[in-house]
């Protein structure tokens, strides 16, 4: 399948083995029982389709049991004719080509019937013929386009004599379809299908997360607790390192990934984005590589005009507020909250004036078009780079593409002031979910190596209070203390710095103070002399990796 997944893609593929092995495992239970259907969620270019390619890939090569095709409904659901024609003869191509030649000789009805012919497949000829038909009259049924449409798959399967697992990227414009008067009920066609499909399977994936979220969990929708959500987040900082490292010629220093992965916030698009800027600098500007380096490269590719950052936010900015109502006042909005984010809706109504009804419906929409998140009704953006291209470009702030690091100077300035405060922002929330985290340990066993123990599994106390505390002087504020089967002091780092001995040293004599045993949580990690000191002397030590691992491990998820 070279032809649709290109070598470089492949080499650029990334992490995502949790990910890939969960949809392997659903897959599993396809072949060997009966089909789940999958839906995955994901903000644009955070690697969906990259994802399902590397899984088609893999399934090609390893399976012999069924067939798989993948459709962009973007592209497809412009209207039922489209639709019909466009899902029948992208399904036929999958199916005899597997992606290997060029789609087109099967997305028109003339060439379709010849392809079908000299591939020897008449029998699937038999079956899109009524559809062919239907197209070339003056007014085509539209209802008889879209179930013959949507049946297909379910006689494919049975004249092929094998499953099928159909991948519809950016499924959610299935929606376009109901804007006809005879395809309003397209999504109660589809689970009609989907009810009789047992020898089909459906990997649904999209990024208009809310649109999505409505289709699945609305009760009033018709694929109402039809599939199982998956989500697809950022990259964890190792996943960075490991991107990064196969753009650029030479590996760099170890403290220089955690601020890629800081700027970027783990987005694969992002980090691609910046790497191949510092890439540049680095080889061709002849520039060492350094801190304000790496944020020169994210400052021209995001305030750059023609930047890839710049233009992907720019396309992401007008396309959300096309579909939004109000778009002067949503600009407002997204510039109040790129100043200072958090704000409820009363205190947004106050800034731009109005009612606070009508600053509700303002936020709940850019909400709906995936810009910002609600969280304890305080409003926040969803993308932290959008944030800082809003707050910047929409000011009127750019750099040319060869801008010089003294010209950046006021820029980088700005940038950390706005990283550092998402830093101690996401510092004081973790402080608060590793508290959390802690009241949920009861007996279990996980490894040794998430807090850096040479023992093999270590088994977690049981607390019965988790708070955060001051010592009796008044001196010490501890983040965690933890009393129960054992008596524990946590602290929680959340910078893109490692801790280094000292750091450790001084937390050694803040849980003396306390009488407890120590566990420091560094979301960049720590020096060598760090590891070795703290494990010489029973100091518990977790990165954000780790972290992350122990919660899954725990089932303490947070997004």
């Amino acid at each position: 399948m070279k032809y649709f997944y290109s070598p470089e893609q492949q080499f650029l593929f990334t992490n995502r083995q949790r990910e890939l092995a969960a949809l392997e495992y659903y897959n599993r239970n396809f072949i060997n029982r009966q089909a789940e259907h999958i839906a995955l969620f994901g903000l644009r270019r955070i690697g969906k389709t990259l994802l399902l390619k590397e899984f088609m890939r893999r399934l090609l090569e390893n399976n012999d049991f069924s067939k798989i095709a993948f459709l962009d409904f973007s592209v497809l659901c412009s209207s039922p004719e489209n639709f019909a024609l466009g899902y029948l003869g992208t399904l036929c191509y999958w199916f005899i080509e597997e992606g290997k030649t060029d789609p087109e000789p099967y997305l028109n009805p003339n060439s379709l019937s010849y392809a079908l012919l000299r591939s020897g497949n008449e029998k699937l000829l038999e079956e899109i013929q009524p559809v062919i038909q239907e197209l070339q009259r003056v007014r085509p049924d539209r209802q008889i386009l879209l179930r013959k449409a949507l049946h297909f798959p379910r006689a494919a399967a049975s004249i092929l004599g094998k499953r099928v697992v159909l991948i519809c990227d950016e499924f959610q414009e299935i929606r376009t379809l109901e804007n006809y008067p005879n395809g309003r009920n397209v999504l109660a066609l589809f689970r009609s299908e989907l009810q009789l499909q047992s020898e089909v399977q459906y990997i649904l994936a999209g990024s208009a997360i809310s649109v999505l979220a409505g289709l699945f969990s609305n009760p009033n929708s018709p694929l109402f607790a039809q599939f199982t959500r998956m989500t697809i987040d950022s990259f964890e900082r190792e996943g960075t390192r490991e991107l990064v490292n196969k753009i650029l010629a030479e590996p760099l220093d170890a403290d220089f990934y955690p601020l890629i992965h800081s700027l970027t916030g783990g987005n694969p698009f992002y980090i691609t984005a910046v790497a191949r800027q510092l890439g540049y600098l680095i080889d061709v500007i002849q520039r060492p590589t350094s801190s304000d380096l790496i944020k020169q490269a994210f400052l021209i590719e995001t305030l750059s005009p023609g930047g890839r950052i710049y233009d992907f936010c720019q396309y992401i900015y007008d396309l959300s507020l096309q579909k939004a109502k109000g778009y002067g006042a949503l600009k407002s909005v997204l510039q109040i909250l790129s100043q200072e984010e958090g704000l409820t809706a009363s205190q947004m109504a106050q800034q731009l004036r109005v009612t606070s009804a009508t600053a509700s419906d303002y936020l709940r929409w850019l909400c709906e078009v995936d810009l910002l998140i609600e969280k304890e009704k305080k409003y926040y953006y969803y993308d932290a780079v959008l944030r800082f291209w809003v707050g910047n470009v929409i000011r009127g702030v750019e750099v040319s593409l060869s801008a010089e690091s003294l010209a950046l100077k006021t820029l980088i300035s700005r940038l950390d002031s706005q990283f550092q405060r998402v830093a101690e922002e996401l510092g004081e929330a973790q402080e608060s979910l590793v508290r959390e985290l802690m009241r949920h340990f009861h007996g279990q066993q996980v490894p040794g190596k998430l807090f850096n123990t040479s023992s093999e599994i270590v088994t977690l106390p049981k607390f019965v209070d988790v708070v955060s505390k001051m010592s009796a002087n008044g001196q010490v504020e501890i983040d965690a203390y933890a009393e129960g089967d054992e008596r524990w002091v946590a602290e929680v780092k959340w910078r893109n710095k490692r801790v280094g001995v000292k750091e450790i040293q001084k937390f050694m004599k803040i849980s003396d103070i306390f009488t407890a045993k120590g566990w420091y949580i560094s979301r960049a990690g720590f020096t060598a002399d760090a590891l070795q000191y703290a494990s010489e002397n029973g100091v518990l030590l977790t990165d954000g990796s780790g972290l992350s691992t122990l919660r899954r491990m725990i089932g303490v998820i947070h997004s």
